[in-house]
């Protein structure tokens, strides 16, 4: 007697792989969500870390770091960040110690710790480790630099002016930020708590600037819907920037974003040029040498705020609170939370 084993027909077996295609398609969403919301709450953790590093700093220097340092003749040539500042208070003193500030980032005996990777410099909604390659700049130039520098996800709120100068107090008051560009002395400070009049509870200090994600590839200034073309690679590139390597591009190279980020590139009446949030393609830095100080005509560029988190970024205010604001965001509101003293009314509830 011959006896047939129990066994799925083709339809039934079907159905089994269609029952579990359906299950499948409904847990993926739910997991991807169940991750993003994790590597939001770990982004937020870093920059609570950043704003206890600059209460930190300010209870000993009575004022928050610069976020960039300068002792060159341009911008685009300056000599240290607001990050590197910071990292006796992020856990980082063996890095600072290695740091030479009698010296800029691009000097030789800078370029050990310019090339440091610092693991919650990164958004682990974007990624996890990142590097610039300096060889092929330097070798255009016929200048020394690092091999490389480390990357950052994070940028310090220059407020809603881009102006890229020396002379921070030829900035108009009502459109600084809470960083800004002061020359490089002992001292390292910047803005002290006192300036904040728009109150540190409602100021932006910090916030996502997501790097090297084809996401965000620099955009062409001329053609502000199209990608620029990096002329050392031929193809676009990806907004990026690092905490080690101050300075800003120029317009020759406007595809590198850098420390600062803005949410207006002049943030005055008539037309502020708003900066929005999470802007594709990105605005890359440019320091084009403007003239006044106050970037009415224009010349100098700072990127926007942006980061993979879906449908806006998270941002360290300077009372060390840390908030997710959405893309879409008033631009008047957003810009007022970006100054210190603009002396906005922003109603209860509009962010």
């Amino acid at each position: 007697m011959r006896h047939t084993r129990p066994g799925f027909t083709l339809i039934e077996l079907l159905v089994v792989i269609g029952i579990i295609a359906v299950l499948v398609g409904l847990l993926l969403p739910a997991i991807q969500k169940v991750r993003e919301t994790a590597s939001k709450a770990k982004c937020q953790n870093n920059l609570h870390q950043f704003g206890v590093a600059l209460h930190l700093y300010h209870n000993d220097r009575e004022g928050f770091p610069p976020g960039m340092l300068s002792s060159q003749a341009r911008v685009t040539d300056a000599d240290a960040t607001g990050f590197t500042c910071l990292l006796p208070y992020l856990e980082g003193d063996t890095t600072y110690r290695l740091y030479h500030f009698d010296k800029p980032w691009f000097d030789r005996s800078n370029y050990d710790a310019v090339g440091i990777s610092i693991p919650f410099f990164f958004c682990p909604s974007n990624r996890s480790g990142g590097f610039i390659e300096l060889d092929a700049i330097a070798a255009q130039w016929n200048t020394q630099l690092p091999p490389r520098a480390a990357c950052t996800d994070y940028a310090f709120c220059k407020g809603a002016n881009a102006a890229l100068t020396l002379d921070w107090n030829s900035t108009p008051v009502e459109v600084r930020g809470a960083f800004d560009i002061r020359p490089l002395d002992g001292r390292r400070i910047g803005v002290r708590m006192a300036e904040i009049r728009d109150g540190t509870s409602s100021t932006i200090a910090m916030g996502d600037a997501a790097g090297g994600s084809s996401r965000y590839l620099a955009r062409d200034l001329r053609r502000p819907d199209q990608p620029v073309i990096n002329v050392l690679t031929g193809v676009p590139s990806p907004l990026d920037q690092s905490w080690s390597a101050a300075g800003a591009g120029d317009p020759s190279h406007p595809f590198y974003g850098s420390v600062f980020a803005v949410t207006a590139q002049y943030g005055l009446a008539p037309d502020p040029r708003d900066e929005p949030m999470n802007r594709r393609p990105g605005t890359p830095t440019v320091a084009s040498g403007d003239p006044i100080g106050d970037n009415s005509r224009g010349r100098d560029w700072v990127s926007g705020f942006r980061s993979q988190h879906t449908g806006g970024c998270n941002f360290l205010f300077c009372d060390g609170s840390v908030h997710f604001l959405h893309e879409s965001i008033s631009p008047a509101t957003y810009r007022a939370l970006s100054t210190i003293a603009g002396d906005e009314v922003i109603a209860e509830g509009d962010w």
